[in-house]
This record gives structure tokens, C-alpha cells and sequence, in this order.
């Protein structure tokens, strides 16, 4: 059995999540298992049997990591009102520098902003973003940024 035909047979039967079978395929179509015609029909595939409740333990780490985000942006504004922030333009802000994935974390969700080789990157993968900032072919899941664009 095919490679392609396995990987169907798994979509198929709709026990995977979305980032996790979307990483294989590509993996798999970046190591040339699969031809492009193959990964485009596995990731329609992919979308199509998409079981939304297995997805929901990944959709609720991304809400409960944005809650966090909003609460420490509303505790930023309520300081820059009270005068006790600073409006130089210079936030402060320190962002931790990216490591290899555990396999386990969820740090590199999409827009995740991360320093790598003195520059920061934000994710713009939609999902576990696992791949190294900056290196050749992640040009679609890293962005470089600076803290202007916020």
C-alpha cells in the first residue's frame, strides 16, 4: 500500500487533528513521498473529513494562551492610564528565544512572536508552528517582525 493510500485511509477515517496531519503530509511531500497532484488531494481531504471535536483540545489551548494576551494587554493599558507605563515607543517587552519544538508544548501557535539569530519572528502558521525560524522554506510559517507592527 502506497503512502498516499495510507495517509487517505487515516483521513478517512476522520482520528487525526488538523495540525498534526497537515505537518505529515508535508513533511512527506517536502521528503518527495508524495507528488504535488497527491498533496493537494490529501489536504482537501484532510478539510473535508475534519472532525471538529477532535480539534477542540488545540482550540481551547489557543483560547485560553489568547485570555492571557488580553489580560496582560488590558494590565499594559490600564498602566499607560494611570501613568505609570511608558509611551517612548520602546514597550520592553522581552520575547523568548525559540527552541526546538518538545513535541508536546504548544509555544509556536500562530502569532507567536519568538527571537531567533537577533531578529523576532511571529508565527503565521495556523497551527503548532515546529519549524526553525528563518531557515530556508519556512518563509510561509515566519514572518520577521518588529514591535511597530503591533
Amino acid at each position: 500500500m502506497s503512502i498516499y493510500n495510507i495517509l487517505l485511509s487515516a483521513i478517512q477515517s476522520g482520528d487525526y487533528t488538523l495540525s498534526d496531519m497537515t505537518e505529515k503530509i508535508t513533511v512527506l511531500y517536502a521528503g518527495g513521498c508524495l507528488t504535488e497532484e497527491e498533496r493537494t488531494l490529501l489536504l482537501s481531504a484532510v478539510e473535508a473529513n475534519l472532525d471538529t471535536e477532535q480539534e477542540r483540545p488545540e482550540l481551547e489551548a489557543t483560547v485560553a494562551l489568547l485570555a492571557e494576551r488580553v489580560t496582560a494587554l488590558e494590565d499594559a493599558v490600564a498602566a499607560l492610564g494611570s501613568g505609570t507605563g511608558s509611551d517612548t515607543g520602546d514597550t520592553g517587552t522581552s520575547y523568548p528565544e525559540w527552541t526546538v519544538w518538545d513535541g508536546g508544548s504548544t509555544n509556536y501557535q500562530y502569532g507567536a512572536i519568538v527571537s531567533h539569530n537577533g531578529t523576532l519572528w511571529i508565527s503565521v502558521y495556523n497551527g503548532q508552528n515546529v519549524w526553525e525560524p528563518g531557515t530556508t522554506g519556512t518563509e510561509n510559517l515566519w514572518k520577521a517582525y518588529t514591535e511597530s507592527e503591533e
